[in-house]
């Protein structure tokens, strides 16, 4: 009897969970980014402009969903690295800071958590006064990032937590955040600046370190400076859901119907994950290697031994793995991730 991990009674959205309008610092406008985003294949995007939470459903239609969110920033006062050989430049690249999503489960409420007037994105005033907080103050400790993200938990919103490299911060950071529903593992724009921000190692630390209900997702970042889409349609999440409607689309986030894929064109894609027999079978768009990690040094890889492309893999299940995600990698080096699955709940009583 096959257990689907991966619901295999629905219809798989892609979705672009980190954008920025010209409502913050991108220069497209919304209704440009979403032609722009349809025109690629995409159904969903997540309008995470920066301290301000507006509702954009008024750009949904029967191909499109406009996820109601927002991006936070909480930054430290002082820079973190002292001036090297007398270096007197600007402070701000030396300041860590912690960028979370904020993804509202009620595609109409537009109140803020854990933010003042003083955070509220104002764009030249352009929205001054439009947002509406309960007026936290925010700091730079791991006290006040849980307090956040506790806010926005109790306030009705999924929390991601964004591109840890470009923020400078490391493990003592990470490792002690609570209440994150995923993990960007690749921002694409950071990752085509910096070549360091596709990170599913922090995601595999993360999980080893008791955090079992994170899952993982790709977003662009996109801001389309320039007019330019070369930091758009690089990092997607697939969504499994009947419909493209808000409640279904946040309902299947939640229960973690999801995978992740990188690409501009043609990225990897996973058709079927399921267990049967008590064997973890794999089937995907044509690739070179699939992966299977798990807790501490487990990892198996399945490919053709005469380099062929492969539409299947089949990994036993064994208890020792406590846990596994699945890596599908093709040609051109793009990856498609699952979240991690325990085993214990995967194998036949």
């Amino acid at each position: 009897m096959k257990k689907y991990l991966l619901p295999n009674d629905v219809n798989w959205y892609r979705a672009n969970m980190h954008c920025h309008t010209t409502i913050s610092d991108g220069q497209f406008t919304p209704e440009e980014v979403k032609e722009a985003y349809k025109a690629q294949g995409y159904s969903i995007v997540a309008y995470t402009d920066h301290e301000l939470l507006l509702d954009h459903s008024d750009l949904n239609d029967d191909e499109f969903l406009a996820l109601t969110s927002t991006e936070y920033s909480i930054t430290e006062n002082e820079p973190s690295y002292p001036n090297i050989d007398g270096f007197n430049g600007p402070e701000w690249n030396r300041r860590r800071t912690v960028h979370l999503n904020l993804f509202s489960k009620n595609q109409h409420n537009t109140f803020q958590p854990a933010a003042n007037d003083e955070t509220l994105w104002a764009c030249g005033g352009k929205y001054k006064g439009q947002g509406k907080c309960d007026g936290y103050k925010r700091e730079y400790t791991i006290e006040s990032i849980n307090e956040t993200i506790k806010r926005a938990n109790e306030g009705g919103f999924l929390v991601q937590y964004n591109h840890p490299s470009w923020s400078l911060n490391d493990k003592d950071l990470y490792l002690n955040l609570k209440g994150l529903w995923s993990l960007e593992i690749l921002n694409y724009a950071t990752e085509r600046i910096t070549g360091k921000e596709y990170c599913p190692m922090i995601y595999d630390e993360m999980v080893s370190s008791g955090m079992y209900d994170l899952y993982c997702t790709m977003g662009d970042d996109n801001h389309n400076r320039g007019k330019s889409t070369a930091h758009s349609f690089g990092g997607s999440t697939m969504i499994g859901a009947k419909e493209l409607k808000y409640d279904q689309i946040i309902e299947a986030m939640e229960k973690g119907h999801i995978y992740c894929t990188s690409g501009r064109e043609n990225p990897p894609l996973i058709h079927a994950l399921y267990v049967e027999d008590n064997i973890i079978k794999v089937d995907f768009s044509p690739a070179k290697t699939v992966f299977l990690n798990g807790f501490a040094r487990t990892y198996r890889i399945v490919e053709d031994e005469n380099g062929e492309d492969i539409t299947h893999a089949e990994f036993p299940l064994d208890p020792n793995d406590v846990y596994f995600r699945i890596t599908v990698r093709d040609k051109y080096g793009n990856n498609a991730h699952t979240h991690n699955y325990f085993v214990k709940d995967c194998i036949e009583k």
